[in-house]
């Protein structure tokens, strides 16, 4: 079920569009769809969780686009009866847009299916740089497309995100891309307790918010599943790692608190005004954080219809 409606079996696990369903109890994570037209990453973060759902090798793979862009079509003519809106997540199970010529393509076949049926988008998650956006420079998609860039300061990505475009970069793009006319969302995730990390996650979130103001920031801190930790092929920064939850092992739950507690002050002192989430966090966290008048309260249990985070519409 998707919002009181029966989802077809074709999509709730689809080849190409699932249903993100299965957060565990006790775990803040609305549902939200995927639409995968690729998957994997040629970046080379330590921590990536496609190391464990792809048993170590997470090279990118396409598929059929022409096939995707069909069934993108039959699926939102689906929506359309069922009077949903959605955003459909293209960077669950990859980097949106760290191929341009695979963006490039992807966009050609999709811009004729978004136009047929409007109020429909697609999110794109990416740690990619300057070159990668050119494909949506070159095209107008302002009204089909949210960008959405994950962020860590210079020292945590220099040790730990091999591979991803520099921080500042990434950062540049965001504001290229909200100049142009584009939603862009933010994700600073997984934050890591580096030694000085209140000064680097300060400076980052001043650095940011002084090149755009992004429509929504999501909070996430480090967390490493049984299968991520299994296939890593680095696995130094699972020494950070010490409280067991349903969504796997994390920092302990007193110094996440601080850490999200610090990274939300800050955007709010720095004059953001948008709407602020965590990333499959604990029920736990959010509501102490709740409490303390940080945090909108996330809504019905298993619902969490309240939480505006960054794969939701």
């Amino acid at each position: 079920m998707y919002r009181g409606v029966e989802v077809p079996g074709r999509w709730a696990k689809g080849r190409y569009i699932a249903l993100f369903a299965k957060t565990p109890r006790g775990i803040v994570c609305p549902s939200f769809w995927e639409f995968k037209p690729f998957t994997g990453c040629p970046f080379s973060c330590s921590y990536c969780y496609l190391q464990g759902t792809f048993y170590g090798n997470k090279a990118p793979r396409a598929k059929d686009f022409t096939q995707a862009a069909r069934e993108l079509d039959e699926f939102l003519t689906w929506a359309d009866h069922h009077g949903l809106r959605l955003l459909l997540n293209t960077g669950e199970l990859a980097d949106s847009l760290a191929v341009p010529a695979w963006t490039e393509r992807l966009i050609k076949l999709i811009t004729p299916v978004l136009e047929r049926h409007p109020g429909h988008r697609l999110l794109l998650l990416s740690k990619a740089g300057l070159r990668h956006i050119k494909p949506l420079l070159d095209h107008s998609l302002q009204d089909r497309v949210v960008v959405s860039f994950s962020l860590n300061p210079p020292k945590v990505a220099e040790r730990y995100e091999v591979g991803a475009a520099p921080p500042e970069e990434r950062v540049k793009a965001a504001a290229l891309l909200e100049q142009e006319g584009y939603t862009v969302r933010v994700r600073v995730d997984p934050m890591i307790p580096v030694e000085g990390w209140r000064v680097h996650y300060y400076m980052l979130l001043a650095a940011l918010l002084a090149e755009l103001s992004p429509e929504r920031v999501t909070l996430g801190t480090l967390r490493g599943l049984r299968k991520t930790l299994r296939f890593a092929g680095d696995r130094s920064w699972a020494r950070f790692l010490r409280e067991r939850t349903g969504w796997g092992l994390k920092l302990e739950g007193r110094l996440r608190a601080e850490m999200y507690r610090l990274a939300i002050t800050c955007l709010r002192e720095l004059g953001y005004k948008g709407p602020i989430a965590l990333c499959k966090e604990t029920e736990g966290t959010w509501m102490k954080l709740h409490r303390e008048g940080l945090l909108p309260h996330p809504g019905k249990r298993g619902a969490w219809q309240r939480v505006r985070c960054n794969c939701q519409p």
